[in-house]
């Protein structure tokens, strides 16, 4: 799908276009055009994840290739991330639940996660650099964006994809210039069937978590390697 969405003329007399290619990623082929930021979205849970892990002192995320095991980073200072359909990864010192990483890494502090979940990490490493955004990041990530091409894949999952098609046409009209309540959000989030799911596995404090979040200001960027935030950068 493509947008053209078109603001009002603004006093210069121009008029700002933005070009966003939005990909549903659970029925549409992921295939990012030279020239375009790939921007990844996947809100219940592991975008959201990871933009709490970096506005909790955490510098770098590495993402797991499925040759890469916990065990690999037993002898440093990381904090391992693992989750496959919602549970916790066998090995792993923490499942992928931004609520619980908040008391993880106030009670101990880390600078560098590896990670590795159901959806995002095997679309994130197949892409050379990209932007990562939730509900929670939706403004930070529009305003970095404004001034490029850019292609918007909706991850979804087993369960649906109603919460990220709707966080990524708020980002398209956000970076388009038009006015989008952000909160309005929060229904699809809450009423999804990824947010069901998470409910039935007893991750309810997770949906509220991110459903309740106020906006942060973070940018997270893959560059092949990690992820950080590039927001302040």
């Amino acid at each position: 799908m493509l947008f053209r969405l078109k603001p009002c003329v603004g006093e210069s007399g121009a008029i700002p276009v933005a070009n966003c290619r939005i990909i549903n990623a659970v029925s549409e082929c992921v295939s990012v055009r030279s020239g375009e930021l790939p921007v990844l979205i996947d809100t219940l849970r592991a975008s959201s994840t990871i933009v709490v892990a970096l506005s909790h002192g955490i510098k770098r995320i590495i993402p797991l290739h499925d040759n890469q095991q916990p065990q690999d980073f037993e002898s440093c200072d990381v904090l391992t991330i693992g989750e496959s359909g919602g549970e916790q990864l066998p090995g792993f010192e923490a499942g992928n639940s931004p609520a619980k990483l908040v008391d993880i890494l106030t009670s101990t502090p880390r600078e560098t996660i590896a990670m590795r979940t159901s959806n995002l990490i095997p679309l994130l490493i197949k892409q050379e650099h990209a932007v990562i955004c939730s509900n929670i990041n939706v403004r930070a990530v529009a305003e970095y964006c404004m001034d490029k091409n850019v292609c918007i894949i909706a991850a979804g999952g087993g369960w649906g994809q109603a919460e990220d098609l709707s966080v990524a046409l708020a980002l398209g009209a956000l970076i388009g210039g038009a006015k989008f309540d952000t909160d309005a959000l929060s229904c699809f989030v809450r009423e999804s069937g990824a947010a069901r799911h998470l409910q039935d596995l007893g991750f309810q404090a997770d949906v509220d978590f991110i459903v309740d979040s106020s906006q942060y200001d973070v940018v997270p960027m893959y560059d092949g390697k990690e992820i950080r935030n590039v927001k302040h950068s």
